[in-house]
């Protein structure tokens, strides 16, 4: 989190990027007031059925992901921070990256 207040007072615009379900955190980045890529839900009748819909937002998918929502040449500075092999995709669009830098 004081990473996360540390940009934001920066006026960075922060995206969280998970192969969670968006439904496990969907809501701590609204408190927040963070912006969410993650694995979605299928959902029938108003139940999630538990299977994933489209692909799972891990690996290529979260490059692939963040790419098709974002321009990245908007972008003057691009800060990645990730703590799987699944995020190394994604740490390669930034201009800093950070692997595995709060453990």
């Amino acid at each position: 989190m004081t990473e996360i207040e540390k940009l934001k007072a920066a006026g960075a615009e922060i995206v969280i990027v998970s192969a969670s379900a968006e439904n496990w955190i969907q809501q701590w980045c609204r408190q927040h007031q963070l912006q969410l890529i993650a694995t979605r839900l299928e959902i029938k009748n108003d139940r999630m059925t538990g299977r994933i819909l489209g692909r799972n937002c891990y690996g290529q998918e979260k490059e692939s992901r963040i790419t098709s929502s974002y321009n990245l040449s908007q972008y003057d500075e691009i800060y990645c921070y990730g703590d799987t092999k699944g995020d190394k995709p994604m740490l390669s669009l930034a201009t800093f990256s950070f692997y595995r830098p709060f453990r």
